[in-house]
Order: structure tokens, then C-alpha cells, then sequence
């Protein structure tokens, strides 16, 4: 725990704030998996969790990182932030054309994910799904020519 403020750790993980992403790591001893404080993931009992300054240091006690919010990923990387990699990707193909050659079952196969699942996630993000990104596009592209 070298420091930490348990109590200031745990607002942060209560709250999923993403800006203390990199600064500390919570451990849950009754999982024995080690998060972000961003973790989506239900929020364990204070008296279940520790907190540690660096993923090493959660690993050096036996903590295996967790799938979901990859606390071992490196910062910047794809797979620190993956919806936001993903958005990226799919807006890349749909710039390329995808949708208007493959549908949304194209795009989402390119993706590797379920259609359901991008046209969500891109309403999420982005406030539209795929066809009425495309269609946008499509619009923006025609007005240029």
C-alpha cells in the first residue's frame, strides 16, 4: 500500500474516475484480480480490496490483472482503452466503404464483434449507429464532388 490513501483509493473506484487510471491499482482478495479504478466491474467491499502504485507491484502478491479493464496493458495502447480503439477502427472502415459493399454484418465481422454490439456501442460513442454513420458520410463525400 506504500502511501496510499485507502480512503481517497476508494472514492476513486466507487466513482470509476478514469483520470486515476495509471496512479494506483485496487487488488480484491477474494477474487485475487487486480483492476484500474475505472473498472466497470461491480465494486468490491472496502475491507476485500488493497491498493498498490504499480501493476507489478499487484502481480509481485499474487494478483492476476483483470479481463476486463486490462490493467496491464500499457497506457496509449489499443488494449488500455478498447472501446475507444474500436470506434476508430469501425469509423475507419466505414470511411473505406465498408457498409455500402458488406452491411453492418461486413463491418461488424471485420471488427470481430457482433452487430449488436458495434451499432451499441457506436450509439454509445458517437450518438448514431453504423448506417447513419455511413449515410453521413456518404452525404459529406456527394457534397465534395
Amino acid at each position: 500500500m506504500d502511501g496510499l490513501d485507502r480512503e481517497a483509493c476508494y472514492r476513486a473506484v466507487t466513482s470509476r474516475d478514469t483520470r486515476f487510471d495509471g496512479w494506483f491499482y485496487t487488488a480484491v482478495h477474494t477474487t485475487g484480480i487486480y483492476c484500474r479504478p475505472s473498472c466497470p466491474a461491480i465494486t468490491p467491499k472496502p475491507g476485500n480490496v488493497d491498493f498498490y502504485r504499480t501493476a507489478a507491484a499487484a502481480q509481485t502478491a499474487g494478483f492476476r490483472g483483470c479481463k476486463r479493464c486490462r490493467p496491464d496493458a500499457s497506457p496509449g495502447s489499443p488494449e488500455w482503452d478498447v472501446r475507444s480503439d474500436l470506434v476508430a477502427r469501425a469509423m475507419r472502415l466505414i470511411r473505406d466503404g465498408v457498409i455500402d459493399r458488406d452491411g453492418v454484418a461486413g463491418l461488424a465481422g471485420a471488427l470481430g464483434y457482433t452487430q449488436r454490439h458495434v451499432t451499441r456501442l457506436l450509439t454509445e460513442e458517437l450518438g448514431a449507429g453504423p448506417l447513419a454513420i455511413a449515410r453521413a458520410h456518404r452525404a459529406l463525400t456527394a457534397g465534395r464532388c
